[in-house]
């Protein structure tokens, strides 16, 4: 009974493999390679194929910004002043509006001492990741109104991260040096900038009437291919 069973087994063995045989002998063979203007067709063609689909989703998105801006003025005009008022002051403070108010401006940059191009995380002539959570956090304290570091607008919990050489704030990468512009009382920001005097960095704050902190990059705001037609 058993050696029927294993004939049996290696015999369903035996034509699953002449079955496989014989597709790969029959299947046509695929090209490894292609000449370039042969590739460059067929790159152009998937560009072409995404930039009609894209046209068609930008069309939605304009269409959806629409509806969404007509919502906006009619909740507008049934609002209260006061309402209007409340809805300002807080998109301000939560990044979706700029503030343009009094302040400081605080630029770090490295010891003149080194150079970027010989940059380690353990050397204190160099400004850090951590000098700029630390900077942020204590302003938050003294009640800042809006924080933007070269122009990015920081929240609450913008996260900012060592990436080699340069910091990654949000979802940009910036570079020293380091202009940190912050809305608030003038006096009590400047207390905050103490929390950096034992570093060996420059550190430079100066006082215009006016600080002017941009809104936070809108999350639907969107970057399109393009095609080269050269």
């Amino acid at each position: 009974m058993k050696t029927r069973f294993f004939n049996l087994f290696f015999i369903f063995i035996g034509i699953i493999i002449g079955i496989i045989l014989s597709l790969q002998i029959r299947a046509q063979p695929v090209g490894t390679g292609s000449s370039p203007e042969k590739q460059l067709a067929i790159q152009k063609s998937l560009l072409n194929s995404f930039l009609t689909e894209q046209e068609s989703l930008k069309k939605k998105l304009l269409s959806i910004e629409e509806k969404l801006s007509s919502a906006k003025e009619i909740m507008e005009k049934r609002s209260s002043r006061e309402t209007q008022k409340t809805l300002s002051r807080l998109k301000r403070l939560t990044g979706f509006d700029a503030v343009s108010e009094e302040g400081i401006r605080i630029t770090l940059s490295d010891n003149p001492s080194v150079s970027r191009v010989d940059f380690s995380a353990l050397n204190e002539n160099f400004v850090q990741a951590s000098d700029l959570r630390d900077l942020v956090n204590v302003l938050f304290l003294q009640d800042a109104k809006a924080i933007s570091i070269n122009e990015k607008r920081i929240l609450p919990f913008t996260s900012i991260q060592p990436v080699f050489d340069s910091i990654l704030v949000g979802n940009f990468q910036i570079g020293s040096p380091f202009v940190i512009s912050v809305v608030g009382n003038p006096d009590a920001l400047q207390e905050a900038v103490k929390v950096l005097h034992k570093r060996k960095i420059q550190i430079f704050v100066d006082t215009p009437q006016t600080i002017t902190v941009a809104s936070a990059d809108n999350p639907r705001s969107l970057k399109f291919l393009s095609l080269d037609n050269q």
